[in-house]
């Protein structure tokens, strides 16, 4: 199940990295740069969100 999840997760950034390099391209400067901003965001959220699972799993 693990092993499944991981490939999945990987699976999933790698299409996510490769849809944002195309709208990148495709976008104004104007757009990029609101875009970067919001994929910071995300990233920060992401690695909270990690951060907490793997504390929680740390107490078991």
């Amino acid at each position: 199940m693990n092993n499944r999840f991981m490939t999945g997760v990987i699976a999933g950034s790698v299409l996510g990295v490769t849809a944002g390099i195309y709208a990148l391209n495709k976008s104004t400067p104007r757009q990029r740069r609101r875009i970067m901003r919001r994929g910071m965001k995300m990233a920060r959220n992401a690695s909270r969100v990690v951060g907490a699972v793997t504390n929680m799993d740390m107490f078991r």
